[in-house]
């Protein structure tokens, strides 16, 4: 039989069509997505870590919402996330208080501005990363928050990876790789609420998750029981 890990990498790649009804609320966490991103755009929080950032960013190849000019990849994922987490008013899975949206959601965009992804792919991948998100949060909750880990931060990197992956076409094993290499960066403390690192923690995530994928997508390779070994998430 599977471990869990594999066979979650598998459900990331194998599952066909996501359903329209998922696909419906789906397109509505996008939206508002974006619309709490535009608003969390030009918070001090957010002009900061930009400040500091873009000063260190490659070629430009996408956009940070709200802003005109590019950035890298990996940092308009990064400041993308933090601009939608920053205001807590983006969505919010009730069991976990896990945010599913900020994490996963910067990886497509940036992705989107440089290769090609049809609509229904887009939301696939969205839907999916979110599905594998939760799962993880509930598998942990509630006693992973009480211990003082933020959850948005610390799950929202595997969602994140599982999102990157989807729309990259990793296969199992490059998927499992992905999420080995997402356990490694999995960090983020409650005890942050109510400041700016607060979001940076979920910034990271962002970035974390889709920088797993596309190291994975060149054969970096990661535990293989990263949620369920002896010393894995989990």
């Amino acid at each position: 039989m599977a471990h869990p890990s594999a066979l979650l990498a598998s459900f990331v790649v194998d599952t066909t069509r996501v359903p329209d009804a998922v696909r419906h609320e789906a397109i509505r966490s996008i939206m508002n997505g974006i619309a709490t991103g535009l608003a969390g755009s030009h918070d001090v929080a957010t002009l900061t870590a930009m400040k500091v950032a873009a000063r260190f960013s490659g070629t430009g190849q996408a956009h940070v919402i709200g802003h005109a000019d590019p950035l890298d990849l990996p940092t308009a994922t990064f400041l993308n996330a933090i601009a939608i987490n920053v205001f807590d008013f983006d969505d919010t899975h009730p069991g976990t208080i896990l945010h599913p949206t900020a994490p996963v959601l910067p990886p497509l965009l940036a992705l989107a501005e440089v290769m090609p992804i049809s609509g229904a792919a887009f939301l696939d991948a969205f839907a999916i990363g979110v599905e594998v998100e939760c799962r993880i949060a509930n598998s942990v909750s509630p006693e992973h928050y009480r211990r003082g880990w933020h959850i948005t931060s610390t799950c929202g990197v595997f969602g994140a990876a599982a999102a990157t992956g989807r729309v990259l076409g990793l296969d199992p094993a490059q998927m499992l790789n992905a999420f080995g290499i997402a356990s490694a960066q999995s960090s983020g403390l409650v005890e942050t609420l109510g400041t700016m690192a607060k979001s940076v923690g979920v910034g990271n995530a962002a970035r974390g998750g889709l920088m797993a994928a596309l190291m994975a997508r060149e054969g970096m390779t990661g535990p293989q029981l990263p949620l369920e070994g002896p010393r894995g998430f989990t």
